[in-house]
């Protein structure tokens, strides 16, 4: 418990200082007259030390209450120098560290060059791996058109076409699905759920398998090797005189219950029987077809047909030649898209510099010369010129408190005053007490006037300026000569073609 006490009471202090307010200046009290003369008891030492003749008339120091004047007088002014001190102490802290920021150099061409031929390295590099990879695919493409004696360049699959070819198959499948599904309802038991299962079945054969059908068997016709062209044209005849079965057999069951009125899974299953001398189911040639189940098998046949045409045009109609070349093109306009990018990415650089660079002026000239420089360099003003004016009013008063004890003590005594009270001795305070910049003497070399100040911080703001405009130049001058000579280069080195 006493810990959490203790933790809330840290966040207490530290949200306390967050929203403490700071006193910015420091200042000199003012000097009241009167007050010194209350603490040395002016008028009852005077009159006092005049009743019994003191100071004596031959006597050339001061009385005690006359020191005691001085004294509290060089306490207050140690006091408050001290105070000052203090803060002064902080004050050229600010200085010393805002000066060294100002007075440096703030812009260096080194790191934009750097930045730069890191940039054109990386890009240099990257285009290299590419090029490699590019020549070694192209050597492939080269090697598999001579082996398989081809003089025209490869198509390869593309999202685009992938997408197309996709979508063409998923279409006809949908498509024959809702045909057949109607078509085959009133000759299935379970009407259009069973329909659609069958029409589902089918479909899926002539959309989807006659398109791998097309992708493999058809672009194998191309091959040069004759055992798989043969291979490839005996699976497909097979394929095709089944598929012409599946078609025809589905069309004829259609028209057995046109003619007969039974469901063909009655047939199947053994349910209900047909005369067998005048239809043959497992014959679908010998069944006379009306127009709806002729729709169904030219739907079902035409589908397939549509499924082997595209897979046959899926990706370049030569097996493997589209799928070799597809990497060679992927790096060859990746070649291209870096190439072309060179130049951007530079002026992107050279913008991001140039922005970066009237933003720090900006910073520069606000947060360090405006918000630390130039406030610490006033406030040292201040301090120099508040303790003038509080130097004047303490040699002020203790030349009136003085002159007051003298007064007084003149009028009581009953023997002549002591020859110094006609002088200023004790009433006014040392040279060196009244020039700040002797009192101040660590802080003095830095020291501006307001007017200095101002000059300063105009030649300050001046400099970052020139400075800064300076580097933009430079900035500009070294782009130049980037897009000149490297990056022009770079697109010649790595300027490549697919033939």
């Amino acid at each position: 418990m006493r810990k959490l006490i203790n933790k809330i009471k840290q966040i207490w202090r530290k949200i306390k200082n967050i929203f403490k307010v700071k006193k910015m200046n420091f200042e000199f009290p003012n000097v009241i007259v009167k007050t010194l003369e209350d603490k040395i008891d002016v008028e009852k030492n005077g009159k006092t030390d005049g009743n019994n003749n003191i100071p004596g008339s031959d006597s050339t120091h001061l009385s005690v209450c006359e020191n005691e004047a001085v004294v509290q007088i060089t306490e207050l002014k140690n006091r408050e120098v001290k105070k000052a001190s203090e803060v002064l102490k902080n004050v050229m802290e600010k200085i010393s560290k805002s000066q060294a920021e100002l007075d440096q150099e703030n812009f260096h061409i080194a790191e934009f060059v750097n930045n730069s031929d890191t940039e054109l390295s990386t890009a240099d590099a990257r285009l290299s791996n590419l090029k490699d990879k590019f020549d070694h695919e192209k050597q492939q493409v080269r090697k598999f058109k001579l082996e398989n004696h081809l003089s025209r360049e490869p198509r390869p699959l593309t999202a685009a076409k992938m997408l197309i070819g996709f979508f063409i198959i998923g279409f006809l499948f949908v498509i024959e699905l809702w045909v057949n599904s109607n078509l085959l309802a009133p000759a299935m038991s379970s009407g259009l759920v069973e329909g659609m299962s069958i029409a589902a079945a089918v479909a899926g054969l002539n959309v989807f398998v006659s398109f791998g059908v097309g992708y493999v068997a058809l672009k194998n016709f191309h091959h040069t090797k004759t055992l798989i062209r043969i291979i490839s044209q005996i699976c497909l005849s097979i394929y095709l005189i089944f598929i012409f079965y599946l078609n025809w057999s589905l069309g004829a069951y259609r028209a057995i219950h046109e003619g007969t009125g039974t469901n063909a899974q009655d047939i199947l299953l053994g349910n209900a029987s047909i005369d067998t001398s005048a239809l043959q189911a497992h014959f679908p040639w010998t069944i006379d077809l009306t127009f709806t189940s002729l729709i169904l098998v030219f739907v079902g046949i035409g589908f397939a047909i549509g499924s082997l045409i595209d897979g046959y045009l899926f990706n370049d109609r030569y097996p493997g030649y589209g799928s070799i070349s597809k990497d060679r093109n992927e790096n060859h306009t990746e070649i291209h898209r870096v190439r072309e990018r060179l130049s951007p990415e530079t002026i992107k650089i050279r913008t991001k510099e140039i922005r970066k660079t009237n933003e720090k002026k900006q910073s520069v000239i606000e947060n360090i010369l405006r918000k630390e420089w130039e406030p610490s360099k006033t406030e040292l003003q201040n301090i120099f010129d508040g303790y003038k004016k509080f130097a004047i009013e303490l040699n002020e008063a203790l030349t009136h408190a003085i002159g007051e004890y003298r007064r007084i003590n003149e009028k009581y005594r009953s023997t002549p005053a002591p020859a110094y009270f006609k002088t200023d001795l004790g009433k006014k305070m040392p040279e060196d007490y009244l020039d700040p910049t002797k009192v101040f003497i660590g802080y003095s070399d830095v020291y501006l006037s307001k007017s200095q100040i101002e000059q300063k911080n105009a030649d300050y703001q001046n400099k970052i300026q020139d400075e800064g405009n300076e580097y933009i130049k430079q900035v500009n001058n070294h782009f130049d000569s980037i897009l000149k000579t490297r990056i022009e280069k770079l697109r010649e080195k790595y300027d490549v073609k697919l033939d």
